[in-house]
């Protein structure tokens, strides 16, 4: 059973990561720090940005609207 639900755990996470694609940022959109992948969230654009603290994500969260996200340089 235990075996069971890590398998199913797993695929649960997994299946979000890839979902979700790439971000398109390497800067924070709120603080203009550099963003790290363990903070994200998807703008309403549906863009996957990271951000460079969990305030930061918070805030944005709250008011998406109200920051530009710069996409980075391919």
């Amino acid at each position: 059973m235990k075996a069971l639900l890590s398998t199913l755990a797993l695929t649960f996470a997994l299946s979000g990561i890839l979902q979700a694609g790439p971000p398109v940022n390497e800067v924070c959109p709120v603080c203009g720090k550099n963003a790290r992948l363990i903070f994200r969230s998807n703008a309403p654009s549906g863009d996957r940005v990271i951000f460079a603290t969990a305030e930061c994500k918070d805030k944005f969260d709250k008011s998406p609207g109200s920051y530009q996200v710069k996409k980075k340089s391919n």
